[in-house]
């Protein structure tokens, strides 16, 4: 019989292509290496993709926390906050604030003496207010504070209306425009400016009176308080007189009566007053008529003839201080002669007192002009 063999392990046999190896390889391990690449299909890219995203995606959350984050810590100023803060800013003499909510001043008010150095120096200014409510109909409200100067205490109503603001559109409460008094001055027309609490503020061109004489007047808007009020210097012949003005507590357009700030005389002043009244005095001379006009002297009625004028006894003159930049002289116990002369040489003589009432007033060059009154109230250059 033949001879039989024994089985023997069998080994695997490289084939099919060059370099394959003939090592005992599990299978399932092969079919894993040759699987597509993570990185070339995309499956498994999240973690590179991550790390490029994460710095927009901080700054998108960082806009996000400025924007909204203080509206939903701090909230809504309120109508009372905003109040609040525009009546302390009264209080503090913080004029530029006061400005940012004020209304445009009305009839040609100026706002020239609303600054912080004027209002420090006022002898008095409010300084209290006590909030006392707040009404809300949709986008308005009414907040009402009483506002105090000394003893002397006021109501106020401050209107704000809801707006709108911001990428976001977030809603804030803003303050209506505010009224504030105002203070009439009545100034020389010669003056450029006017001095508040010892503080000279110029006055612009346009608010300058254009008048040839006297007085012009100036309104001005101003913070409750009490004002030392005067017109400038106005040359050796007068002096300037301080008054003094009070605006009450009060947040509306409320105005003052007119403040005369005129000047008074100086010795100077009075002998510049005497001598333009004994200038018009001799111009009176030369007329030849017996009543001549605004004069301090007339003939008799019944005189009708063309004559000659004689200042027998000069007139004592006394200057004295006025209104309304008018000064007033008065000619006293002087003695004039008219005399008539005839065809035939014949004269008639008419011996008449001396007296009479005349104003000076100073012009923009601060120079002095005058005149005699009238017996029936009038004037005459």
């Amino acid at each position: 019989m033949g001879r039989s063999r024994g089985r023997g392990t069998g080994r695997i046999i490289a084939a099919g292509w060059d370099g394959a190896e003939d090592e005992d390889v599990p299978y399932d391990a092969r079919r894993e290496s040759s699987a597509p690449s993570p990185a070339r299909d995309g499956r498994a890219g999240t973690p590179t993709r991550r790390r490029r995203w994460w710095p927009a995606g901080g700054i998108a959350a960082l806009l996000v926390l400025v924007l909204v984050l203080p509206s939903v810590l701090v909230g809504q100023r309120s109508p009372e906050t905003e109040a609040r803060s525009f009546l302390q800013a009264i209080l503090d003499a913080d004029t530029d604030t006061v400005r940012e909510h004020m209304a445009p001043p009305e009839d040609g008010a100026l706002d020239v003496g609303l600054t912080d150095q004027v209002l420090l120096a006022a002898t008095a200014r409010a300084d209290s207010f006590t909030l006392e409510g707040a009404q809300i109909r949709g986008d308005h409200a009414e907040v009402t504070a009483s506002l105090g100067l000394g003893r002397r205490t006021e109501e106020v109503t401050l209107h704000l209306t809801r707006h709108g603001t911001g990428v976001l559109r977030r809603p804030v409460w803003e303050l209506d425009p505010v009224a504030v008094p105002i203070l009439r001055v009545l100034l020389p027309v010669s003056a450029t400016s006017v001095l508040l609490n010892g503080v000279e503020v110029d006055l612009p061109p346009g608010a300058r009176s254009d008048e040839f004489l006297g007085t012009g007047e100036v309104r001005l808007a101003l913070l409750p308080g009490v004002y030392e009020v005067s017109a400038p210097e106005g040359g050796p012949a007068v002096t300037p007189v301080t008054t003094r003005a009070s605006l009450p507590p009060l947040l509306d357009a409320w105005t003052t009566g007119p403040i005369d700030l005129s000047y008074e005389l100086t010795e100077e002043g009075v002998e510049q007053v005497d001598a333009l009244a004994s200038e018009l005095l001799a111009d009176c001379v030369q007329s030849t008529s017996p009543h001549p006009e605004s004069c301090p002297f007339t003939a008799p009625e019944h005189v009708t003839a063309n004559g000659e004028w004689e200042v027998l006894t000069p007139p004592s003159l006394h200057a004295l201080s006025g209104q309304m930049g008018t000064y007033e002289f008065v000619a006293l116990d002087g003695v004039a002669e008219f005399t008539v002369r005839g065809g035939g040489g014949e004269e008639a003589v008419h011996r008449v007192p001396v007296e009479g009432t005349g104003f000076a007033m100073m012009r923009h060059d601060e120079q002095m002009v005058g005149g005699w009154f009238q017996e029936g109230g009038g004037v005459v250059f």
